[in-house]
């Protein structure tokens, strides 16, 4: 049977950092994905909140996994671009007081006709921060929103070959993918292979544009799951439910309906490691 660590984007529980460690501990989710306490985002954090974070993930056992991070969901100007620099210099401080090495991010929104001209621009604005995360020993997991340029494959499969570099790795996110209409192992494996850092355990009914527990939906999830182990691949498996509500910069799923999302991935997972029949 193959380890993997389960970690949550736990603001989905409740706002209440307390809530949110208890709930996952319970669980055996072993890292904490650090997006927002107490009804603020990890950017808006003080000092004094982001060590207040490490310290009760320590008494809890648990590990601050990534930062959770909006930098670069904006859309793709140059007004904008500086912005975000800024916000991944946040991400980055954030990391260091809590103790994590990865930060999520994505690339920035163009327009529906602008994959090809934009490219350029999107390529040297994440250049540029990678080479910020690689000068602090941070690396920049890139999650492919389905709003944005990097949530196409083709526009991904540019990305990572025009930048290599273990800075910059990706965490593939099955709903995302499903809800504009490509599938994992259609679109996206066998190639996203030697980038992929972490999977995103949501599923999704593309018709429906619904999000759903892994393995009610069009995800492939277990179907993934038994080729990536066949690979030797095991990375960390990050729940991110948006069973509830789904916005711009968060998902809310409640304490019942995470733990729900928990077993769909566990029971999920038991499957794709059983012998095929």
């Amino acid at each position: 049977m193959t380890d993997f660590v389960l970690t949550g984007f736990a603001d989905e529980i409740s706002p209440d950092l307390g809530v949110q460690l208890d709930t996952i501990s319970g669980l055996g989710i072993k890292g904490l994905d650090l997006r927002g306490v107490n009804g603020l985002n990890v950017l808006a954090l003080s000092d004094d909140d982001l060590k207040t974070v490490k310290e009760k993930c320590d008494q809890f056992g648990l590990h601050v996994s990534c930062i959770g991070s909006p930098v670069n969901k904006v859309a793709c100007t140059p007004e904008n671009r500086k912005g975000e620099f800024e916000k991944l210099e946040k991400a980055i401080h954030a990391a260091k007081l809590t103790g994590t090495d990865r930060i999520r991010f994505f690339t920035p929104e163009v327009g529906p006709d602008e994959n090809e001209s934009k490219r350029d621009d999107v390529l040297d604005w994440v250049r540029e921060q990678v080479a910020l995360a690689t000068d602090h020993g941070m690396i920049l997991l890139h999650e492919n929103d389905a709003r944005f340029w990097g949530a196409y494959p083709e526009n991904a499969k540019i990305l990572f070959e025009e930048i290599t570099t273990k800075h910059l790795v990706a965490a593939f996110d099955f709903a995302n993918t499903v809800l504009i209409g490509y599938r994992p192992m259609t679109d996206w494996f066998p190639w996203l292979l030697p980038h992929l850092h972490t999977l995103h355990m949501k599923d999704a009914v593309e018709s429906e544009h619904k999000v759903v527990p892994v393995g009610q939906g069009e995800g492939q999830v277990e179907e993934t799951l038994r080729w990536l182990i066949g690979q030797g691949w095991s990375g960390p498996l990050t729940l991110e439910p948006h069973l509830q509500a789904a916005g711009a910069f968060g998902g809310f799923s409640g304490p019942q309906l995470f733990e729900v999302a928990t077993n769909a991935v566990k029971t999920t997972l038991q499957k794709a490691q059983e012998p095929a029949a």
